[in-house]
């Protein structure tokens, strides 16, 4: 199937709920061919992996629910009924994880929409909705807006900055059944289909991505989305350490090299020290004392070695990417003559 061809031939039953529904979507909004390209390729694998009469029934389905919810005939939500009861129970433990998966689909092209719209079509400050502008602004504008509209001056601005802590808790509960392998699966969809709507891919790039993509969302569909045992509280803390390992790790810092920018362009020449830490992190895991029978003392002590070493372990990897590039830097100043002492 060639990435690139137009929406009408994906003939993504997506693609026809939204048809259904045109006014709810804007003409910059690629959240139709994101979610095109999602279920089509979903599709695509339900086929191969369980049949063409089980994605057929899954098409129908959702044409059905799409026609009823546009429509509100009962007759509709009648032929599903029937659809739906005359399946055996083989194919309906499909169906079902199908649409759940689907629904999975749906939210991550969501996310990249939102993502898209952030970088490409929200122009500054111009807030559509004052209950959005905190997520539809950027910190640069809200510095801004600081010192042009509310008159404040940029030391003020500064001073404030300095003093101010945003504590982040991070917290789990045994019902909480999403599998962290799930969720770096999602995670990589989201990567590819990102990366698939790049403005400067190339035709080689882009089927390798669609292949990847392909490969991700086969992959997460076959892993088993429910956990079959309650989560440890240690449990809980490697889940939850590794959002650091994903996303805060890397997102933090690139949160504060911004901040340092944005200070600078309202004449703030000065970085913010790093003995004020503008984010920090705390939990619950596995030191919550709600009544949970789980959590002893000796349950804390271990969480809190093993949350100490996984920090431990993220510092040494980043100290070793560093004595890297520090060993590159002095080995390019070194003469062709110290190189060849080094390497004998």
């Amino acid at each position: 199937m060639a990435p690139d061809r137009n929406l009408e031939k994906l003939a993504s039953i997506d693609a026809q709920l939204r048809l259904l529904v045109p006014a709810k979507v804007s003409d910059d909004d690629k959240l139709v061919e994101y979610d095109a390209l999602l279920l089509d390729r979903f599709l695509d694998i339900l086929q191969y992996l369980h049949g063409e009469d089980l994605k057929e029934t899954v098409q129908e389905c959702y044409e059905l629910s799409a026609e009823y919810e546009g429509r509100k005939d009962p007759k509709k939500l009648e032929e599903l009924g029937h659809v739906l009861t005359s399946l055996d129970p083989g194919d309906s433990i499909v169906i079902a994880k199908a649409f759940s998966h689907m629904l999975n689909l749906a939210n991550l092209a969501e996310e990249v929409q939102i993502a898209y719209r952030r970088r490409n079509k929200l122009k500054k400050g111009d807030f559509a909705d004052e209950n959005s502008a905190i997520t539809e602004s950027d910190i640069e504008e809200t510095l801004k807006r600081l010192v042009l509209d509310l008159k404040k001056s940029p030391q003020e601005v500064f001073d404030a900055l300095k003093n101010q802590t945003v504590d982040l808790v991070l917290t789990a509960h045994p019902t909480q059944s999403v599998r962290r392998s799930l969720l770096q699966k999602h995670g990589r969809i989201r990567n590819c289909l990102a990366q698939l709507y790049a403005k400067d891919i190339t035709p080689d790039d882009k089927q390798e991505l669609d292949e990847a993509l392909q490969r991700e969302i086969q992959a997460a569909f076959r892993t088993d989305e429910i956990r079959r045992t309650p989560p440890t509280p240690q449990d809980e803390m490697r889940a939850g350490m590794s959002y650091f390992h994903e996303t805060i790790w890397k997102g933090v810092p690139k949160f504060l090299r911004r901040v340092d920018t944005a200070l600078k362009n309202i004449g703030i020449n000065e970085r913010v020290p790093y003995n004020a830490p503008l984010i920090q992190f705390s939990s619950w895991m596995g030191g919550d004392r709600d009544g949970n029978p789980r959590v002893t003392p000796e349950v804390t002590r271990d969480v809190c070695l093993l949350a100490r070493m996984m920090a431990a372990n993220l510092y040494y990897s980043r100290i070793e990417d560093l004595m890297f590039e520090v060993f590159i830097i002095q080995f390019t100043f070194l003469n062709p003559f110290d190189c060849f002492s080094i390497v004998l």
